[in-house]
């Protein structure tokens, strides 16, 4: 065959190979964070430490995608990581959150709601006994200037291993923290297909709240979302208050 073809061939096949293996091992900014914060928490003493990254669960057909458990005599520690930057505004109940970068702003979920859901699933596998001890903590870039309300453990990526080893007072017993951790890792999802699953039944997921919500529709209860005057300014509220204490900010 001319070599004049030949060349071109070869090219072309390497830059196939190229691109597939750069699509296997390009992470996603989230993955990155999740990456960076892995790599924090190894800084723990093993022996008082038990760490598990990117925990899956499912349960009932539902599923749950935990950035990192970390059990210890000092309590359950359930982190969401987000690789965000930017100024993080949000409330412990409201829907939605705000990241504002230079004047340009965009909603997220509230982490705090979405780790309250990471910990129902933790408890449907170790079981309620250990109520008490559990830690909704979420992280954000260094780059990210945190103003949330200062009772909620929103932090930055860098203060996690001081705030982990600032608590002090034994809750757990190390045979609690063996049997927690070998229960945890039994119940995680490792099967590449099933997490693929997650990732797609999560994004119909937001798609029906969004649209939900759209409707003038509460997604946690189905009430009627209602507007309202509070001491920061109008917002939607749940039609079903106290029992639903929903809030999206107008």
């Amino acid at each position: 065959m001319d070599q004049s073809i030949l060349i071109p061939i070869a090219v072309f096949a390497l830059l196939v190979v190229l691109i597939l293996w750069r699509s296997r091992h390009w992470k996603t900014r989230g993955e990155i964070g999740e990456l960076a914060v892995a790599k924090r928490l190894k800084k723990l003493p093993q022996e008082q430490y038990k760490v598990i990254n990117d925990l899956l669960l499912q349960n009932n057909g539902y599923s749950s995608q935990i950035d990192h458990a970390v059990i210890s005599p000092y309590g359950i520690f359930v982190i969401e990581t987000k690789n965000y930057t930017g100024d993080i505004y949000g409330g412990a109940n409201s829907e939605m959150w705000t990241q504002n970068i230079y004047g340009s702003k965009s909603e997220f979920r509230n982490p705090i709601w979405q780790n309250q859901g990471h910990i129902t699933a933790i408890k449907k596998v170790i079981g309620e006994k250990y109520h008490p001890m559990y830690h909704n903590i979420v992280l954000f870039s260094e780059n990210a200037n945190v103003r949330v309300d200062r009772s909620l453990e929103v932090y930055n990526f860098r203060k996690i291993v001081p705030i982990l080893e600032g608590y002090t007072e034994i809750v757990l017993t190390q045979a609690a923290v063996d049997d927690i951790y070998a229960k945890l890792l039994a119940a995680n999802v490792t099967d590449r297909k099933a997490r693929k699953e997650h990732v797609k039944s999560a994004k119909e997921t937001k798609k029906r709240r969004d649209v939900a919500v759209a409707n003038g529709i509460c997604p946690r209860c189905g009430g009627k979302l209602v507007l309202r005057e509070g001491k920061y300014g109008k917002f939607y509220g749940c039609s079903n208050y106290p029992r639903c204490n929903y809030i999206l900010n107008k």
